[in-house]
């Protein structure tokens, strides 16, 4: 997660990273996604297909216990709502998927406390599967918004993966941008509110 306090600036700005941002993704789209259309090209969905489709998903970084809370709510709705068209099938594969990533609206936001001066920090989430280039992607995108004369906070949440936030520190040293980071293994989820309450904390020393 990338944090800064500003927009990006003029539209061109805007134009150039809305690219670098499609061809960042186009690796993904060939790749995953082309499998997955593949899958649900085949005229029916049998018990091979869902392993296939499962084992696609797990390779794509979904994870293990997540990859089966999916494979599981899809086959039930399969079942109870006798889905037997392919694309019917895909369909509530889409749906669950958004489902996943829906926030609950009981669990309150990170916001600015009294005090805190107009506007508040502008929060970019890089996601993405191993090996696609986030990081560099990050170094780049905070390159240029120091170059801007942008204030950026790094945070480090990638804590599973093997020298990630090593990697991630490297590159914040080299772009001139800071870097919240806690141990390997932790959970994302803190490091993401550490990094948003520093960037509130220094918008108030301002």
């Amino acid at each position: 997660m990338l944090l800064y306090k500003s927009t990006l600036g003029n539209g061109g700005s805007l134009l150039d990273l809305s690219k670098k941002t499609e061809l960042g993704v186009k690796r993904s789209k060939e790749t995953w996604f082309g499998k997955i259309a593949n899958i649900f090209s085949r005229g029916s969905f049998g018990d091979e297909i869902w392993e296939e489709l499962e084992e696609l998903l797990v390779s794509a970084d979904v994870g293990v216990e997540t990859t089966r809370k999916l494979m599981s709510k899809v086959k039930e709705r399969v079942k109870t709502d006798r889905l037997a068209e392919v694309s019917q099938i895909r369909e509530a594969l889409k749906e669950e998927m958004i489902s996943l990533l829906s926030i609950s609206s009981s669990r309150p936001p990170v916001s600015c406390h009294s005090g805190c001066r107009e506007g508040s920090p502008q929060v970019i989430l890089v996601v993405g599967v191993n090996g696609s280039g986030k990081t560099t992607s990050i170094a780049k995108l905070a390159y240029d918004l120091t170059s801007q004369g942008k204030r950026v906070i790094l945070a480090a949440a990638d804590t599973f993966r093997a020298a990630a936030i090593e990697q991630l520190k490297h590159w914040g040293g080299k772009v001139g941008a800071e870097v919240v980071a806690h141990q390997p293994g932790g959970d994302p989820g803190a490091v993401a509110y550490d990094a948003v309450q520093a960037a509130i904390a220094a918008m108030l020393k301002r």
